[in-house]
């Protein structure tokens, strides 16, 4: 029985943890075409919602931190490193930037070299 409601627990939750939250490019029914992970591990427990701008190839050109619950600056930076790699549908007849918001979910864990990018 405890094991019914873990599962059951896991199974509400998994869509919480992550999002494309809204914008143009889920309006227009643009899908993603890489495989994202929505929970990354890093130094500390938290979550992050970026603002993604996307071109007409489907690559992510921008990216504008909206909110999170995140103190540290390299906690965000790993998350931001991670969102800039998400590929969309390309195709011409999309605008220029296209934009997503997207929330992304921060599990503490093992990190040896966080591999921080400033760009």
């Amino acid at each position: 029985m405890k094991s019914f409601f873990l599962l059951l627990f896991v199974l509400l939750t998994s869509a919480v943890n992550a999002q494309l939250i809204e914008g143009a490019l889920i309006d227009d029914g643009r899908k993603i075409i890489s495989k994202p992970k929505y929970i990354v591990e890093g130094m500390k427990n938290g979550w992050a919602k970026y603002d993604l701008s996307v071109d007409i190839n489907g690559k992510v050109t921008a990216i504008k931190l909206v909110e999170s619950n995140l103190k540290s600056t390299p906690a965000t930076t790993i998350i931001r490193n991670h969102v800039k790699k998400f590929l969309f549908e390309p195709g011409a007849y999309y605008p220029k930037h296209h934009h997503v918001v997207v929330k992304i979910t921060m599990i503490k864990g093992r990190v040896e070299d966080p591999q921080i990018d400033f760009d």
